[in-house]
């Protein structure tokens, strides 16, 4: 029986913050929306991280732990982002008799060429590349099929098209037996590529066309020598075929001594590797930012405590005449600024979830939302109203009721 009165006052005791939260709003709403952008930040921070750590995953367990991926330009020219042509069909022949190589893939890429069909139009990159372009990647198809041997030898004009392709230029048309222009070259669109969103820390991995390797460098750009990038596959130690692989090609281009390499060599343990740094980076980055949010939301949230103490002075002394206890005031204030927290965090969970999809198509960045989120969101939402609400609860805690009815 003794447990009813108890319920009874704690229900009370919870409907009575409600109304002074009612009665000062205006303040409330202030303070709440601090507490959501910051909040929000948390909630990016963590569904880019868990994404970008998915999408790695996802890359990595497409590639295989047995990748390797060899590009023109060496590291320096490649971050400045310029285009030197240093692979050689010499060099695809070389590497094919390194130990433990078994599947060698080759492939020239050509950037910013415009599509046409019909009225419509899109620059994409262009990738020609040897018949196993598409067993090598492990990449699906929508509809359609791979290009034939036949194809690659006669030069065919032929063309696979990534789903960022055919959304552009088809628009949910069927696009098989389809004629296209890729620059000038008229060509037939025999395949669409399963969608496999954006990559990690690069551009869209589903905009570009593959076509037949003869094609693009007879037909398309007139070039007999060079090659963008290979892809090995090893039945060898990864680490051991990188070595081989980096030095056959150091031979092969002349290079001694301490002579930088022309060539980048990227393995599938780098992948993992990089997003390691990208997650760091974002958490870095985007965590600075959502801690000032909240340092100074807390901020503001203390300092509005603190006014509406003394203009409650007399409402706390009478309180405290009729009996209200020290630990009673205290427990009042703290909860009252939590609530207001726990609001604006849930307000953020509620706005990340909202924006989410937005900040993803905008920006290609995959984003994965968990049960972490919402762990993380109502912790730091809890511990800014503890934290900012501790002090002014104390203060008004300690408020003598004879000086405060007096004041």
């Amino acid at each position: 029986m003794g447990q009813f009165p108890k319920i009874s006052q704690v229900r009370e005791f919870f409907e009575e913050i409600l109304k002074i939260l009612y009665y000062y709003r205006g303040r409330v709403v202030f303070s709440f929306s601090g507490v959501a952008l910051g909040i929000l930040s948390i909630c990016i921070i963590i569904t880019t991280i868990e994404g970008a750590n998915k999408k790695a995953h996802d890359i990595f367990e497409v590639l295989g732990p047995d990748s390797i991926m060899v590009f023109s330009g060496g590291e320096r020219q490649r971050t400045a982002r310029v285009r030197i042509n240093t692979l050689t069909l010499r060099d695809a022949e070389l590497l094919q008799r390194v130990q433990g190589i078994y599947d060698l893939m080759k492939a020239y890429s050509v950037r910013n060429v415009t599509m046409r069909y019909r009225d419509r139009n899109w620059q994409t990159q262009v990738v020609g590349s040897t018949t196993n372009y598409f067993e090598s990647m492990a990449w699906k198809f929508q509809v359609g099929s791979v290009f034939t041997a036949d194809d690659y030898t006669n030069a065919e004009a032929v063309s696979i098209i990534g789903s960022k392709v055919y959304d552009e230029l088809f628009k949910g048309e069927n696009a098989i037996g389809k004629v296209i222009l890729v620059g000038k070259l008229p060509t037939k669109v025999i395949g669409v590529l399963e969608e496999r969103g954006g990559s990690v820390g690069g551009p869209n991995i589903d905009d570009r066309v593959i076509m037949p390797f003869t094609t693009v460098t007879s037909r398309i750009v007139n070039e007999k020598r060079y090659l963008s990038m290979m892809r090995l596959k090893t039945d060898r130690d990864l680490d051991k075929t990188v070595e081989d692989v980096r030095t056959v090609l150091r031979n092969s281009h002349g290079l001694q001594g301490t002579a930088d390499d022309d060539f980048t060599i990227r393995s599938s343990k780098d992948i993992l590797k990089f997003v390691t740094v990208i997650s760091g980076s974002l958490f870095l980055f985007l965590g600075t930012a959502s801690v000032v949010a909240l340092v100074v939301s807390g901020f503001v949230l203390a300092n509005l405590f603190y006014l509406t103490i003394q203009e409650r002075r007399k409402d706390i002394g009478i309180r405290r005449a009729y009996g209200a206890s020290r630990r009673g005031i205290l427990l009042s204030f703290l909860f009252e600024s939590i609530i207001i927290t726990l609001m604006g965090g849930i307000a953020g969970i509620l706005l990340s979830v909202i924006l989410g999809g937005t900040f993803e198509k905008l920006f290609e960045i995959p984003m994965l939302f968990s049960y972490k989120v919402i762990v993380f969101a109502m912790a730091f939402s809890f511990l800014t109203g503890l934290l900012s609400g501790l002090r002014p609860a104390l203060r008004a805690s300690r408020i003598e009721p004879i000086e405060a009815i007096r004041g």
